[in-house]
């Protein structure tokens, strides 16, 4: 539980220079478009997603400022092996007597994606496929995946089928909460 409160509290900095520079942003973009069809409620969505995509990014992209764990360049931080997530799981809860990993790694990377898989169609009606929603999450890992290629980080092809795994219970959430509550959810999409 700490190190999820850690990860939290690093966002933290990332997202209080990014919300005024966002809100400029969606002025500005706005008034190019000359865009006063979408709802209040659709703009604080696009908000509040465009902030969760800087928190992500703060902890999986921004190496020159991450404060986390320091992983040695080598190839053996990379796994190409798919699915050995469950036998690293495995071992950390037999031989290191740790839940910790399964919170983090297995379950952080699917919680971590579920708001883009609920954000995307809630605000776009182009998201309302499940197939273009899954694309789009892998899509985005496939980035952060490579992008911490470069950088003192380790890369997994696990966290891409469990991210993607994320952005899918993500839709199906929003799906159901659009079949309770359509008038609600039909404010936020444009």
């Amino acid at each position: 539980m700490t190190a999820i409160l850690g990860y939290i509290r690093d966002m933290i900095p990332y997202l209080g220079i990014a919300l005024p520079l966002i809100l400029i942003f969606r002025i500005i973009y706005n008034k190019i478009r000359r865009s006063n069809r979408g709802s209040l409620l659709h703009e604080i969505g696009v908000i509040g997603f465009l902030l969760f995509m800087v928190a992500l990014f703060s902890q999986t992209i921004f190496a020159f400022l991450y404060t986390g764990p320091v992983v040695t360049r080598s190839f053996s931080n990379i796994n190409l092996v798919p699915l050995r997530v469950f036998q690293d799981n495995y071992y950390a809860i037999t031989e290191l007597q740790t839940w910790e990993p399964i919170l983090i790694n297995f379950l952080g990377n699917i919680i971590i994606f579920m708001p883009i898989g609920f954000a995307l169609p809630s605000l776009w009606k182009s998201f309302n496929r499940l197939w273009n929603v899954a694309a789009t999450g892998f899509g985005i890992s496939l980035f952060i995946e490579t992008t911490q290629l470069t950088q003192n980080r380790s890369s997994d092809v696990d966290d891409l089928w469990l991210n993607t795994l994320g952005c899918t219970i993500g839709y199906l959430c929003y799906h159901l909460i659009k079949r309770e509550f359509p008038y609600l959810m039909n404010k936020f999409s444009k």
